[in-house]
């Protein structure tokens, strides 16, 4: 008697034959070539006991990827995405991603929001994969990623922990996916702040598994991004990588966020309120030169009115939510600021294609990591963003705004300021910063509709560079 799948009842015991047309004659994916995937894997399973996760329509199998090391050598890079490689072909397997995606990505797959969801992360993580990489650095690691690790081990899964203490940096990825690091892996884990769920997400592309974000800090939305910031091994900024998959899931524990550094809260707040005033420095430049003449797709007006939401709720609840970190459970107004800066800021990101939600103040962040990499970090990208904003809304032409802002920075025990922040401010130091901001392609976008735009930027520097 021919054995077949209890859930599927297709035959497992490689006789095939015209049975292998019904999964396309029930076409569950909605696409024939999702059910030809499904055929094809399910005949590794009755042949090789191949190793499968299943998640949200999309294919995952075990199978060895190459790529190319710098000398030209073929090197095992660990398991590789069907989906990836034959539903998306204009993506190359042999490096990370370029700095730039075609598809807008909103999100994950998966979302939660609890107290003590720590000890129910196996009830997600386990729907993607047995053999998950928990990805942490040695402070998430207290935090969060041994006790992750012990749940999931717990819950049956091969689990390990991969400590990085470095940057998000393309070439330590590579060295892990070379060394064999992600052999067997079939869900990565990100647990930890935005330098580690970045680096889990280089990871989880090499490794072509779904990635399960648990962010230790509410300072980044990058948790419900598809895009990582990627720096040299010295945290040198380099690019922004764009995946072609969003995270699989997002678990946020409000038993761990609601005892987070107050200065981490804030600069997640920061980071977030910041979408609204650079989204109106591109409305003002449609505005000047009418829309789209910048070069960029006028940016959504969905994408304004959920940054415009962000900002008045995050202004009127900030203030009561630091006051009660640390005080028993989370407040109702932690819970609110927590989810605008991480997803509310995440879904503004992903409407705007990562692009148009990006201005001066971002501009900021990245020429510190550019031009003082070592300096820049000491601090996280909320207060280097928060100082760009001071810049942003002296630029937009509300220095009144720039005044109350940064007053408010000082009153949080935040700089307000590229001198408070310990970045040099001679002329010598204006001239590289002048230059670098010139030459990023929000000013080349500025400077191509409106010649007063150098004027602007150079009276706006001089609010922060003193």
């Amino acid at each position: 008697m021919t054995k077949r799948c209890q859930r599927h009842g297709l035959p497992v015991d490689g006789k095939w034959g015209e049975r292998e047309r019904e999964p396309l004659e029930m076409n569950m994916f909605g696409d024939d070539r999702y059910a030809a995937a499904f055929v094809d894997t399910w005949r590794r399973i009755a042949t090789r006991c191949a190793p499968v996760v299943q998640t949200t329509g999309r294919i995952y199998t075990n199978r060895p990827r190459f790529y190319k090391t710098p000398a030209g050598e073929s090197a095992r890079m660990g398991p590789v995405s069907r989906y990836e490689r034959d539903m998306n072909p204009s993506t190359t397997p042999l490096d990370l991603p370029a700095s730039s995606e075609p598809a807008f990505l909103f999100g994950c797959g998966r979302f939660r929001m609890e107290e003590r969801l720590l000890e129910r992360c196996p009830q997600e993580i386990l729907r993607f994969g047995r053999r998950p990489l928990v990805v942490c650095d040695a402070t998430s690691r207290a935090v969060a990623g041994d006790a992750a690790c012990d749940a999931l081990r717990g819950a049956g899964a091969a689990a390990r922990v991969l400590e990085h203490g470095g940057f998000c940096c393309r070439e330590d990825a590579l060295a892990v996916a070379e060394s064999g690091g992600l052999d067997g892996v079939d869900v990565v884990v990100g647990c930890g702040g935005g330098l580690i769920l970045d680096f889990s997400k280089c990871l989880a592309h090499l490794a072509g598994a779904p990635l399960v974000t648990i962010p230790t800090s509410s300072a980044q939305c990058c948790a419900y991004t598809s895009i990582a910031c990627c720096y040299t091994r010295e945290g040198r900024y380099v690019s922004t990588s764009h995946f072609a998959r969003e995270p699989a899931a997002a678990l946020l524990d409000l038993s761990i966020l609601a005892r987070q550094p107050s200065r981490l809260l804030a600069a997640g707040a920061l980071d977030a309120m910041a979408k609204k005033i650079e989204i109106e420095f591109w409305t003002q430049l449609d505005a000047r030169t009418g829309a789209g003449a910048s070069g960029a797709a006028a940016p959504s007006g969905i994408a304004a009115a959920i940054s415009d939401f962000i900002h008045a709720d995050i202004d009127g609840k900030i203030d009561a939510a630091l006051a009660g970190l640390g005080e028993g459970g989370p407040s109702p107004a932690l819970r609110d600021v927590v989810f605008d800066s991480v997803v509310g800021a995440g879904i503004v990101s992903g409407i705007s294609g990562g692009s148009r939600q990006v201005a001066l103040a971002h501009r900021l962040y990245y020429g510190a990591r550019t031009l003082h990499p070592a300096l820049a970090a000491r601090y996280t990208h909320g207060e280097l963003v928060a100082v760009g904003l001071v810049m942003q809304h002296v630029y937009n032409g509300a220095p009144e705004k720039a005044d109350a802002l940064a007053a408010r920075l000082r009153k949080w025990g935040l700089a307000a300021s590229m001198g408070e922040l310990g970045f040099g401010t001679a002329p010598g130091d204006l001239g590289a910063w002048t230059a670098y901001l010139l030459g990023t392609k929000t000013m080349k976008a500025a400077l191509a509709a409106d010649a007063g735009s150098e004027k602007r930027l150079r009276e706006s520097m001089g609010a922060v560079f003193r």
